[in-house]
């Protein structure tokens, strides 16, 4: 049977068996965009730090490898230079990046995912108010030597996606609308770009210098993970229970030679010395994602009030939920207990109320230390002697040879069952844990709306086995449209360009593999196959923006392709079923032509059959779609 996708009924076998081709066929239907000096097309990007790594394997791979403009001026803050360049990762089919050979370039620069939807909102890549802003001193600006004067700075001229770890939400859409972009952009899209873990990583000493004497051989499992995936590092044997990854991330568990620390070491002392817990400054999807997962897995979950007390003749109960606020709540004095980007950890001592309000919130006395970016939080994991934190894969072993190791944590289905298992963050597990929720979009509407996409993805305390339980989708979020503006930044060839990066992106074998190299998991296909009709139809239907004021739109001028568009600001064309379009990614050029509908026995309805060519790309497709005629 079909799908209803808009007026396209798209035949279920034909989809799967042709991503890509169809998704470079809608991708025809813009007009050519305003390119960089020398035809180049560039694309400017930026947001979460936490698949930045992996990002930055993928974009070389499908695109032209960012250097890191090792000759030009260094970078003026901290750290004195710009980001130098990846090695062109060993799972790409191309030695030299352009896997896609359309001669374009992604600079991706992670300031966090806050900053990332900021700029988005704005439609601005460099300010420091609205912007990317200035690129933490941990986590470099990318930029390149490719084009003198259009990808050798920062910050960037322009905006055209963000990558999020922190879902779009209600007030991010209020902030969109009120900026007046939406008119200029259309509506953001969101889809789920992969699913990675946030890792609990320690430093490997205990608060006195001495190494954590630790009992647990590493999960065979883990072991076997390893192997598949070709990791150069180690996983742990480090044990964490559900109470003590509580007990330790709200101050209550103070000191490593804390009894619920001894239970899930074969009843071995761990070490000694202070706990120092390492969290995020920032705002970040990372810490989104963490807390999220706090408020919900500790829940009733009770302990004495630290280490001292609960080594004492009688220890007290206490309350270890998870009870920091949300650090960006503007209803003060009223806190609000929930996830975000950014919370109120106790060493930042007041709220971000006016006048500020002490939050009194660490009742245990347990110590804290805030980093910037995940970068920021591995450098200060691995030189606080007793630190224990929480970061991605992709800056952890056993992803990297060296550095911070990564506990393994209870995931409710080991809690409810007792099963006295422990799960690590590898990409099967990771993809257990978000297959357990799969999306209900009934019809158009509900799959062009973001905030179901956001509702409906968020798995804080998944209770399926074989689950690591602190996971979830790190996202892209674009714009709906893109037009020939006055600003370099949204010309239908970058357009174009990133239709042809999303299919690379879900369907090539090669993007799976750099993925899973880097301790991140593609996400489900009940999470992907919403994603074609996300982009081809309906209210969401990404295409060319009207802009009547701009000369070069094509809003101002007659229509010269067979569109069914309304010409005014901020609406997308579309694409009239019935007409052949011929692409050619050299000269720019768009050709309708009218074709005889075949006549298929099946239905014997009438269908359209459009075919789709490019060259110079390695995804040359005929393909055969099936359309209601006009």
């Amino acid at each position: 049977m079909g799908e209803k996708v808009g007026s396209l009924e798209i035949e279920q076998e034909s989809l799967m068996r042709n991503w890509k081709a169809y998704l470079l066929a809608t991708a025809a239907i813009g007009t050519c965009g305003l390119a960089a000096p020398a035809q180049a097309q560039l694309v400017y990007a930026g947001g979460a730090s936490f698949p930045a790594p992996v990002y930055r394997y993928l974009f070389d791979c499908h695109s032209v490898q960012v250097d890191g403009n090792p000759g030009g001026p260094t970078w003026p803050y901290p750290g004195g230079a710009f980001e130098p360049a990846y090695p062109i990762h060993p799972s790409c089919p191309s030695a030299t990046g352009d896997f896609s050979g359309l001669f374009m370039q992604i600079l991706y620069v992670p300031v966090g995912s806050g900053g990332g939807k900021r700029a988005l909102i704005a439609h601005d890549g460099s300010s420091n108010a609205t912007g990317f802003g200035a690129a933490p001193a941990v986590h470099l600006p990318i930029v390149s030597s490719w084009i003198p004067g259009w990808t050798d700075k920062y910050g960037y001229p322009s905006v055209q996606f963000v990558g999020s770890d922190d879902v779009w939400n209600a007030t991010d859409a209020t902030n969109y609308v009120n900026s007046g972009n939406q008119a200029k952009y259309g509506n953001i899209i969101q889809m789920p770009a992969m699913a990675g873990a946030v890792v609990i990583a320690f430093n490997g000493n205990d608060g006195n210098g001495t190494p954590l004497n630790i009992q647990n051989s590493v999960p065979a499992g883990a072991t076997a993970d390893k192997a598949t995936f070709g990791y150069p590092g180690n996983y742990s044997g480090l044990n964490l229970t559900r109470k003590a990854l509580c007990g330790i991330f709200t101050g209550h568990i103070t000191a490593w030679n804390d009894p619920e620390l001894k239970k899930s070491n074969n009843n071995v002392q761990l070490g000694t010395g202070a706990i120092k817990v390492v969290h995020r400054s920032d705002g970040s999807g990372t810490n989104f994602l963490f807390v999220n997962a706090l408020y919900r897995q500790c829940q009733g979950v009770t302990g004495p009030l630290n280490t001292t007390d609960a080594l004492s003749a009688t220890p007290s109960t206490r309350s270890w939920e998870f009870r920091f606020s949300d650090r960006t709540n503007a209803a003060c004095p009223d806190a609000l207990y929930r996830a975000s980007n950014l919370t109120n950890w106790p060493d930042f001592t007041n709220d971000t109320c006016s006048p500020a309000q002490p939050l009194n919130n660490n009742p245990g006395g347990g110590t804290f230390i805030a980093g910037n970016t995940n970068g920021g939080v591995k450098t200060a994991i691995e030189s606080n002697n007793g630190a224990i934190g929480y970061s991605t894969t992709d800056f952890s072993q056993p992803v990297l040879s060296t550095g911070m190791k990564v506990a393994n944590v209870q995931s409710q289905y080991d809690v409810d069952n007792n099963t006295g298992a422990f799960q690590w963050p590898s990409p099967t597990r990771i993809k257990n844990s978000m297959a357990a929720v799969n999306p209900i979009l009934p019809d158009a509407n509900a799959i062009a709306n973001p905030l179901n996409w956001s509702s409906q993805s968020q798995v804080p305390n998944p209770a399926t086995p074989n689950s690591y339980p602190i996971a979830g989708f790190t996202w892209l979020d674009m714009y709906q449209c893109y037009s020939q503006t006055r600003d370099s930044g949204l010309g239908a060839g970058t357009f174009q360009n990133l239709f042809n990066y999303i299919g690379f992106h879900y369907y090539d074998a090669a993007a799976t593999a750099i993925l899973n190299s880097q301790g991140f998991s593609a996400i489900p296909n009940t999470w992907r196959d919403p994603i074609i009709p996300l982009i081809t139809g309906g209210p969401s239907m990404m295409g060319n923006a009207g802009d009547p004021s701009n000369p070069g739109s094509r809003a101002s001028r007659a229509p010269d392709l067979p569109f069914k568009a309304s010409f005014k600001r901020g609406m997308c064309t579309r694409l009239r079923p019935g007409a052949f379009f011929l692409f050619s990614s050299d000269t720019c050029v768009v050709r309708p032509r009218r074709i005889k509908p075949a006549i298929r026995p099946r239905d014997a309805g009438p269908r359209t059959v459009w075919t789709y060519s490019r060259r110079h790309a390695p995804y040359d497709r005929r393909m055969e779609i099936s359309a209601a005629s006009p």
